[in-house]
């Protein structure tokens, strides 16, 4: 369990770094937002625990930068001194899966990341890597190739691409698109999600390897895939 904590009051992260001492979690620790997002861009944690008050920004605006950069899929808790219903709310509305009272007791924080961890578990041990004829994505390293040529995709459109090729010939609906890149609660505008449509288009080569992402009467995308790629090339390892 890799657990990356943003938290700017040592005291706070002493006794959560201590209270999940004896259990198999790795803890990374950061004080700024900065060196938060800089990690995030190039490394994947299991778990994100979130602080509200932190320097320059609060909580619910990583929280929001978040979902933006990693989408709806990953865990994330965001815990704070103030106990204010209306925050809780906010917090649960921009994608939090949980909100935690500081400080929490050592015993039962221990027992809250575990149950944490046991409900999100199907999604941690989803597979990781998928191929689909000449594609390869390996989702933990967030990497595309096409004919064992890496292709250059922005987290958005990888997260795209993750979906499309997981759901050969099923229709997905901008909708369904929006909650699962963006999250549930942000408003998208069509011509957005259409512009990263035509990059995914183009820099995987759809056309030259015989596959078809369709726009269906403006209500959502189905990738066909001809049915001998289906066939005889398509299977999803765990890494």
């Amino acid at each position: 369990m890799h657990i990356f904590l943003l938290e700017d009051d040592p005291l706070h992260v002493a006794h959560f770094v201590s209270s999940l001492q004896s259990t198999p979690a790795q803890i990374t620790h950061f004080a700024q937002p900065h060196e938060f997002f800089r990690a995030i861009s190039v490394a994947r944690a299991q778990v994100i625990v979130l602080d509200w008050m932190l320097p320059g920004l609060n909580g619910l605006q990583v929280l929001r930068r978040v979902r933006e950069l990693l989408g709806p899929s990953m865990p994330v808790v965001m815990h704070s001194c103030v106990d204010d219903e209306s925050q809780i709310v906010d917090a649960l509305a921009a994608g939090a899966d949980d909100y935690w009272i500081k400080p929490v007791p050592a015993i039962i924080l221990r027992a809250r990341m575990e149950s944490f961890m046991r409900r999100f578990a199907p999604r941690l041990e989803a597979p990781k890597v998928l191929n689909l004829g000449p594609y390869r994505l390996d989702y933990l390293q967030q990497l595309a190739l096409v004919e064992d040529q890496v292709v250059n995709l922005t987290p958005k459109e990888f997260d795209i691409a993750w979906i499309l090729m997981n759901n050969p010939d099923r229709f997905i609906s901008k909708a369904e698109f929006v909650a699962s890149i963006w999250g549930r609660y942000v408003d998208i505008a069509a011509h957005t999600i259409a512009q990263h449509m035509h990059a995914i288009r183009k820099k995987l080569r759809f056309a030259q390897h015989g596959v078809r992402l369709v726009a269906v009467y403006g209500s959502g995308y189905r990738f066909e895939v001809p049915h001998e790629v289906l066939d005889s090339q398509y299977h999803e390892a765990t890494l």
